[in-house]
């Protein structure tokens, strides 16, 4: 999984979808892995940028193995503050889940594909009941 494990750059594209509008708004992820002094730890930072808005998401994310195919996750941003979750990893695919009790709760999956990319899906939802689901794709950026 080059994706989880490795360093490097990564860069993608979807489209956003909102419980509370029939529309949808084209993203632009960029994940950045960055180096670590402890090999059982992987940080990543996630810039997501939609279409239209001026200002980036800046999500930070530390994934800490637990098995060969389990893992915890961190999430912190501006916006939500800090998260937690657990997920699994395989030869094709991750996938977490993150709760915040008081905010929201959300999942992610990656699918490798043939080429080399990821078919990714999200789905969160706010306490209210407001929804908002990703699709898209993420590609290794050549250097």
């Amino acid at each position: 999984m080059d994706f989880f494990y490795k360093p490097g750059l990564w860069i993608g594209e979807g489209k956003v979808t909102f419980s509370a509008s029939p529309d949808h708004v084209r993203v632009f992820t960029r994940w950045t892995y960055l180096h670590q002094e402890d090999p059982n730890i992987h940080v990543w930072t996630q810039e997501v940028e939609m279409h239209g808005q001026e200002d980036k998401i800046i999500n930070n994310y530390v994934f800490t193995p637990l098995t060969n195919t389990t893992f915890s996750v961190s999430l912190h941003n501006e916006v939500l503050g800090k998260s937690l979750g657990k997920g699994v990893i395989d030869n094709n695919k991750i996938a977490w889940e993150i709760r915040s009790t008081e905010i929201f709760q959300g999942i992610e999956v990656y699918e490798l594909q043939e080429n080399g990319d990821y078919m990714m899906h999200a789905e969160y939802a706010a306490q209210d009941n407001f929804r908002t689901i990703i699709d898209g794709r993420i590609w290794k950026k050549s250097t």
